[in-house]
């Protein structure tokens, strides 16, 4: 890759990361409040601040005005932002990806342009009309940088490929590169990566926070904002120290919390969850909330709530969505998120990023009412 941008960050000071943030534009505000940003912080947006949510025009203008201030906010280039490379070279596959597209960046620029798009039309148009009316932006998503390396970190949208000079790595791998947690790296330094959710590295109880692989030296931190259902905006902060750093998270999901107003710590044994794209599961005892399956392939049983099962037309069963096989401790005054109140004795809530199941009676009667 060609687009490395090395900086200076001295100890003493404290580093910001968030990826993934989608054109969620009041998730992001939310979080630099909960983060309590300020301009002596560095920021680093690692790639993907647009397409699949519902304000990219938005989300691109105000992250430019925050960048243009304060040159300690930086933003990488991820795979949505290459996007306007596929616009520049005129490649006639978008104009099908515009088209499929409810919440995307281009259309909601052709759509302040006043410019019509329907399968007639052509990617030279669409370019023309993009140029004309949003050229900055063009030329600034365009300009960004594939990765930042700094004394201790290198901060890169999807990951790194294990050569031994990483600067080699290819672009397009750079930006793309699927669950890198489980690969490997030959830089001495911490890699820090968005682009994958951090959920679907999950083995016991699903989580959203970001994970810490001291041994491989990465660090994910996509918390499957806008790509998850249940998905959460993440905030990685690093604490830069004399000695060693110090690491910690937060975190903003747009999900109305509650307080428990009972302890839930059940002994049923419980964990697990069926994540994408491995929803196949062959059922075997069914109970009155929970039925106990298996994955083709895996030996682990898994108590799958019987509403999220489908039996498809030749007879086999999936799960309908991502989905917790997880008990989750509670204690009175606890602050959760209620993500599914509609099935039967529990309710699926979030606590601390961790996904599971509750009994409904630990839950407000407000909230299950609502």
């Amino acid at each position: 890759m060609d687009k490395i941008k090395e900086m200076h960050i001295p100890k003493g000071a404290r580093i910001i990361v968030t990826s993934d943030i989608h054109g969620e534009i009041g998730l992001f505000k939310e979080l630099l409040e909960k983060v309590d940003f300020n301009s002596e912080d560095y920021l680093i947006i690692n790639g993907d601040i647009c397409e699949k949510g519902r304000n990219s025009k938005e989300t691109v203008k105000y992250i430019m005005e925050l960048a243009s201030l304060n040159p300690r906010v930086q933003v990488i280039e991820g795979n949505c932002e290459a996007l306007v490379g596929e616009l520049l070279a005129e490649n006639p596959l978008l104009i099908r990806y515009l088209l499929s597209r409810r919440y995307c960046l281009f259309n909601e620029w052709l759509a302040d342009a006043g410019f019509p798009l329907n399968e007639q039309t052509s990617i030279s148009e669409v370019k023309e009309v993009l140029i004309e009316h949003f050229s900055e932006e063009i030329e600034w998503l365009s300009s960004l940088p594939t990765a930042i390396e700094t004394e201790d970190y290198i901060f890169v949208h999807a990951g790194l490929e294990n050569l031994e000079n990483w600067r080699e790595t290819d672009r397009d791998k750079a930006i793309s590169i699927p669950s890198f947690l489980e690969k490997s790296h030959q830089a001495e330094k911490f890699v820090v990566v968005g682009h994958w959710p951090v959920v679907n590295y999950s083995k016991d109880i699903p989580s959203d926070n970001p994970i810490i692989d001291r041994e491989k030296k990465i660090i994910s931190i996509d918390g499957g904002n806008r790509v998850k259902d249940k998905g959460q905006l993440n905030a990685f902060i690093i604490q830069r120290n004399a000695g060693e750093d110090m690491f910690s998270h937060a975190y903003v999901d747009g999900i109305p919390a509650c307080r428990a107003v009972k302890d839930f710590s059940e002994t049923f044994d419980m964990k697990g969850a069926i994540l994408y794209p491995d929803y196949d599961i062959v059922p075997f005892e069914e109970d009155e909330h929970f039925t106990l399956c298996r994955q083709p392939g895996k030996d682990e049983l898994l108590y799958v709530k019987n509403e999220y099962i489908l039996q498809e037309e030749n007879g086999r069963y999936k799960v309908k969505s991502d989905v917790s096989c997880s008990l989750i401790a509670v204690s009175k005054g606890d602050a959760v998120s209620v993500l599914d109140d509609s099935c039967s004795g529990f309710a699926l809530i979030k606590k601390d990023g961790m996904t599971g199941w509750v009994r409904k009676e630990i839950l407000p009667a407000i909230v299950l009412a609502n």
